[in-house]
Protein backbone atom coordinates (compact mmCIF):
# COMPACT_ATOMS: atom_id res chain seq x y z
CA UNK A 1 0.00 0.00 0.00
CA UNK A 2 3.01 2.53 0.80
CA UNK A 3 4.63 1.95 -2.92
CA UNK A 4 1.56 2.58 -4.57
CA UNK A 5 1.11 5.82 -2.46
CA UNK A 6 4.73 6.89 -3.07
CA UNK A 7 4.05 6.09 -6.78
CA UNK A 8 0.90 8.29 -6.95
CA UNK A 9 2.39 10.96 -5.06
CA UNK A 10 5.60 10.94 -7.34
CA UNK A 11 3.68 11.22 -10.47
CA UNK A 12 1.80 13.81 -8.72
CA UNK A 13 4.73 16.14 -8.16
CA UNK A 14 6.35 14.87 -11.85
CA UNK A 15 2.93 15.88 -13.06
CA UNK A 16 3.39 20.10 -11.41
CA UNK A 17 6.91 19.74 -12.16
CA UNK A 18 6.24 19.58 -15.99
CA UNK A 19 3.58 22.04 -15.57
CA UNK A 20 6.32 24.46 -13.77
CA UNK A 21 8.73 24.05 -16.54
CA UNK A 22 6.26 24.92 -19.55
CA UNK A 23 5.40 27.83 -17.69
CA UNK A 24 8.54 28.73 -17.40
CA UNK A 25 9.26 28.28 -21.06
CA UNK A 26 6.38 30.25 -21.69
CA UNK A 27 7.26 32.93 -20.09
CA UNK A 28 11.12 33.05 -21.10
CA UNK A 29 9.77 33.62 -24.52
CA UNK A 30 7.48 36.15 -24.17
CA UNK A 31 10.56 37.97 -22.21
CA UNK A 32 12.37 37.21 -25.41
CA UNK A 33 9.50 38.36 -27.66
CA UNK A 34 8.85 41.54 -25.64
CA UNK A 35 12.67 42.27 -25.46
CA UNK A 36 12.94 41.77 -29.17
CA UNK A 37 9.85 43.94 -30.25
CA UNK A 38 11.67 46.65 -28.24
CA UNK A 39 14.72 46.19 -29.76
CA UNK A 40 13.35 46.86 -33.12
CA UNK A 41 11.50 49.76 -32.43
CA UNK A 42 14.72 51.10 -30.20
CA UNK A 43 16.96 50.08 -33.75
CA UNK A 44 14.15 51.70 -36.13
CA UNK A 45 13.53 55.29 -33.82
CA UNK A 46 17.86 55.34 -34.12
CA UNK A 47 17.95 55.02 -37.53
CA UNK A 48 15.22 57.10 -38.43
CA UNK A 49 16.73 59.59 -36.21
CA UNK A 50 20.31 59.64 -37.80
CA UNK A 51 18.77 59.81 -40.95
CA UNK A 52 15.69 62.40 -40.26
CA UNK A 53 17.12 64.64 -38.73
CA UNK A 54 18.99 67.43 -40.53
CA UNK A 55 19.61 69.62 -37.60
CA UNK A 56 18.51 70.98 -34.64
CA UNK A 57 18.23 75.21 -34.33
CA UNK A 58 16.74 77.59 -31.85
CA UNK A 59 14.09 79.35 -31.73
CA UNK A 60 12.93 82.31 -29.27
CA UNK A 61 9.83 81.73 -27.51
CA UNK A 62 8.76 84.49 -24.78
CA UNK A 63 7.67 83.24 -21.21
CA UNK A 64 4.08 83.62 -20.84
CA UNK A 65 4.08 85.78 -17.89
CA UNK A 66 6.90 88.16 -18.51
CA UNK A 67 5.89 91.50 -18.14
CA UNK A 68 9.25 92.51 -20.09
CA UNK A 69 10.83 92.10 -23.46
CA UNK A 70 13.87 91.21 -21.79
CA UNK A 71 16.58 88.32 -22.58
CA UNK A 72 15.57 86.79 -19.58
CA UNK A 73 12.01 86.33 -20.48
CA UNK A 74 12.48 84.31 -23.92
CA UNK A 75 13.13 81.02 -23.84
CA UNK A 76 15.40 79.17 -26.55
CA UNK A 77 13.01 76.03 -28.04
CA UNK A 78 15.01 73.56 -29.66
CA UNK A 79 13.59 72.58 -33.10
CA UNK A 80 14.51 69.74 -35.86
CA UNK A 81 15.36 70.41 -39.34
CA UNK A 82 13.31 67.07 -40.67
CA UNK A 83 14.23 65.49 -44.16
CA UNK A 84 10.61 63.93 -44.70
CA UNK A 85 11.66 62.88 -47.65
CA UNK A 86 13.54 60.06 -45.92
CA UNK A 87 10.31 59.69 -43.24
CA UNK A 88 8.14 59.31 -46.16
CA UNK A 89 10.46 56.65 -47.97
CA UNK A 90 9.99 54.60 -44.38
CA UNK A 91 6.20 55.31 -44.16
CA UNK A 92 4.33 57.39 -46.32
CA UNK A 93 1.40 58.01 -43.85
CA UNK A 94 3.95 60.69 -41.79
CA UNK A 95 2.47 63.50 -40.07
CA UNK A 96 5.34 64.84 -38.82
CA UNK A 97 7.71 64.31 -35.22
CA UNK A 98 6.60 65.22 -31.87
CA UNK A 99 9.06 66.37 -29.11
CA UNK A 100 8.11 66.95 -25.09
CA UNK A 101 11.38 68.45 -22.91
CA UNK A 102 12.93 66.17 -20.20
CA UNK A 103 10.70 63.09 -21.64
CA UNK A 104 11.37 60.05 -24.08
CA UNK A 105 8.62 61.28 -26.51
CA UNK A 106 11.12 62.22 -29.51
CA UNK A 107 8.97 60.60 -32.26
CA UNK A 108 7.48 60.74 -35.92
CA UNK A 109 4.19 60.69 -35.51
CA UNK A 110 2.46 58.22 -38.50
CA UNK A 111 -1.47 58.03 -39.13
CA UNK A 112 -3.80 55.20 -40.82
CA UNK A 113 -7.36 55.32 -41.25
CA UNK A 114 -8.55 54.03 -38.33
CA UNK A 115 -7.00 54.17 -34.45
CA UNK A 116 -6.41 50.54 -34.43
CA UNK A 117 -3.34 50.03 -36.70
CA UNK A 118 -0.20 51.58 -35.15
CA UNK A 119 -1.50 49.73 -31.37
CA UNK A 120 0.13 46.84 -32.88
CA UNK A 121 2.77 47.85 -35.87
CA UNK A 122 5.70 49.85 -35.82
CA UNK A 123 6.66 52.86 -38.35
CA UNK A 124 7.27 51.01 -41.01
CA UNK A 125 3.85 49.32 -40.70
CA UNK A 126 5.72 45.68 -39.51
CA UNK A 127 3.77 44.12 -36.63
CA UNK A 128 4.99 44.83 -33.18
CA UNK A 129 2.88 44.58 -30.08
CA UNK A 130 5.08 47.93 -28.40
CA UNK A 131 2.90 49.83 -31.57
CA UNK A 132 3.92 52.99 -32.71
CA UNK A 133 3.16 57.01 -32.06
CA UNK A 134 0.03 58.06 -34.29
CA UNK A 135 -2.74 60.34 -34.52
CA UNK A 136 -5.90 60.14 -34.51
CA UNK A 137 -7.72 59.31 -37.73
CA UNK A 138 -9.95 62.23 -37.95
CA UNK A 139 -7.30 64.48 -37.69
CA UNK A 140 -6.66 66.52 -41.29
CA UNK A 141 -3.23 68.66 -40.55
CA UNK A 142 -4.55 70.61 -43.06
CA UNK A 143 -4.58 73.94 -40.91
CA UNK A 144 -8.16 73.52 -39.53
CA UNK A 145 -7.85 71.00 -36.62
CA UNK A 146 -9.47 72.52 -33.47
CA UNK A 147 -7.52 69.64 -31.35
CA UNK A 148 -4.70 67.31 -32.32
CA UNK A 149 -4.32 63.97 -30.73
CA UNK A 150 -1.45 62.00 -30.60
CA UNK A 151 -1.46 58.50 -28.85
CA UNK A 152 1.00 56.08 -27.73
CA UNK A 153 1.53 52.93 -25.71
CA UNK A 154 2.85 53.05 -21.94
CA UNK A 155 5.53 50.58 -22.41
CA UNK A 156 7.60 49.42 -19.57
CA UNK A 157 10.96 50.07 -21.15
CA UNK A 158 9.59 53.57 -21.05
CA UNK A 159 9.78 53.92 -24.67
CA UNK A 160 6.63 55.12 -26.39
CA UNK A 161 4.31 57.43 -24.43
CA UNK A 162 5.68 56.01 -20.62
CA UNK A 163 6.67 59.19 -19.83
CA UNK A 164 3.97 61.11 -20.85
CA UNK A 165 3.49 60.72 -16.69
CA UNK A 166 6.64 62.50 -15.63
CA UNK A 167 4.80 65.95 -16.60
CA UNK A 168 2.50 65.40 -13.97
CA UNK A 169 5.63 65.52 -11.07
CA UNK A 170 6.05 69.30 -9.82
CA UNK A 171 10.05 68.54 -10.51
CA UNK A 172 8.76 69.05 -14.24
CA UNK A 173 5.78 71.46 -14.43
CA UNK A 174 7.41 73.66 -11.66
CA UNK A 175 10.61 74.13 -14.75
CA UNK A 176 8.80 76.44 -17.10
CA UNK A 177 11.00 75.63 -19.76
CA UNK A 178 9.67 71.84 -20.35
CA UNK A 179 6.07 73.18 -20.96
CA UNK A 180 7.07 74.03 -24.76
CA UNK A 181 6.40 71.05 -26.96
CA UNK A 182 7.36 71.27 -30.37
CA UNK A 183 5.61 69.41 -33.42
CA UNK A 184 6.96 69.17 -36.87
CA UNK A 185 5.59 68.69 -40.12
CA UNK A 186 5.55 69.07 -43.68
CA UNK A 187 4.35 72.33 -43.17
CA UNK A 188 6.66 73.78 -40.67
CA UNK A 189 7.19 73.98 -37.04
CA UNK A 190 4.96 74.11 -34.33
CA UNK A 191 5.24 75.35 -30.76
CA UNK A 192 2.81 74.10 -28.22
CA UNK A 193 2.26 75.49 -24.36
CA UNK A 194 1.15 73.02 -22.19
CA UNK A 195 -1.78 74.49 -20.49
CA UNK A 196 -3.28 71.06 -18.41
CA UNK A 197 -1.67 67.49 -17.41
CA UNK A 198 -4.06 65.03 -15.38
CA UNK A 199 -5.06 61.23 -15.23
CA UNK A 200 -8.51 60.54 -15.74
CA UNK A 201 -10.70 56.98 -16.18
CA UNK A 202 -11.10 55.80 -20.00
CA UNK A 203 -13.38 58.06 -21.38
CA UNK A 204 -14.27 59.34 -25.52
CA UNK A 205 -14.62 63.57 -24.33
CA UNK A 206 -11.36 64.65 -24.21
CA UNK A 207 -10.82 63.00 -27.51
CA UNK A 208 -12.98 65.90 -29.70
CA UNK A 209 -11.89 67.20 -32.48
CA UNK A 210 -15.10 68.42 -34.42
CA UNK A 211 -16.79 71.35 -32.57
CA UNK A 212 -20.55 72.50 -33.27
CA UNK A 213 -19.52 76.39 -32.25
CA UNK A 214 -16.70 78.65 -30.77
CA UNK A 215 -18.69 78.63 -28.14
CA UNK A 216 -18.23 74.25 -27.70
CA UNK A 217 -14.58 74.50 -27.85
CA UNK A 218 -14.44 77.34 -25.30
CA UNK A 219 -16.69 75.35 -22.82
CA UNK A 220 -14.78 71.98 -23.65
CA UNK A 221 -11.36 73.82 -22.89
CA UNK A 222 -12.30 75.10 -19.73
CA UNK A 223 -13.28 71.44 -18.81
CA UNK A 224 -10.00 70.28 -19.80
CA UNK A 225 -8.09 73.28 -17.59
CA UNK A 226 -10.53 72.57 -14.69
CA UNK A 227 -9.01 68.88 -14.95
CA UNK A 228 -5.62 69.80 -14.46
CA UNK A 229 -3.96 69.11 -11.56
CA UNK A 230 -1.38 72.19 -12.04
CA UNK A 231 -2.66 75.57 -13.07
CA UNK A 232 -0.69 76.52 -15.89
CA UNK A 233 -1.34 79.94 -15.71
CA UNK A 234 -1.98 79.63 -19.76
CA UNK A 235 -5.12 81.49 -21.74
CA UNK A 236 -6.94 79.84 -24.07
CA UNK A 237 -9.51 81.36 -26.05
CA UNK A 238 -12.38 80.10 -28.76
CA UNK A 239 -9.71 81.10 -31.99
CA UNK A 240 -6.91 79.05 -30.61
CA UNK A 241 -6.10 74.88 -31.55
CA UNK A 242 -4.90 72.52 -29.58
CA UNK A 243 -2.98 69.43 -29.08
CA UNK A 244 -4.02 66.12 -26.70
CA UNK A 245 -1.13 63.30 -26.29
CA UNK A 246 -2.85 60.34 -24.77
CA UNK A 247 -1.62 56.99 -23.18
CA UNK A 248 -2.95 54.37 -20.56
CA UNK A 249 -1.56 54.31 -17.26
CA UNK A 250 0.40 51.55 -15.26
CA UNK A 251 -3.49 49.45 -14.83
CA UNK A 252 -4.56 50.19 -18.44
CA UNK A 253 -8.09 51.54 -16.73
CA UNK A 254 -7.06 55.36 -16.84
CA UNK A 255 -5.43 57.88 -19.05
CA UNK A 256 -2.41 59.68 -19.01
CA UNK A 257 -3.30 63.18 -20.22
CA UNK A 258 -1.81 66.32 -21.53
CA UNK A 259 -3.17 69.63 -23.46
CA UNK A 260 -1.38 72.40 -24.84
CA UNK A 261 -2.06 75.14 -27.25
CA UNK A 262 -0.34 75.90 -30.34
CA UNK A 263 1.54 79.27 -29.93
CA UNK A 264 3.43 79.41 -33.45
Amino acid sequence: MKGKHERKSNKILLFFRIISIIVIIGCLIYIGYWYLENKRNSDMIKNLTESSIKDTVYIDVRVTDSSEDSDENVIKIPVYELDFDKLFAVNNNTVGWIKVPNTTIDYPVAKHSDNSFYLNHSFDKSWNSAGWIFADYRNKFDGTDKNIIIYGHNRMDSSMFATLKNTQSPSWYNNSTNKYITFTSPNGTHVYEVFSVYTIKSETYYLTTDFSSRKDFLSFINTLKRRSIHDFGVSVSETDSIITLSTCDATGKSRVILHAKQIM
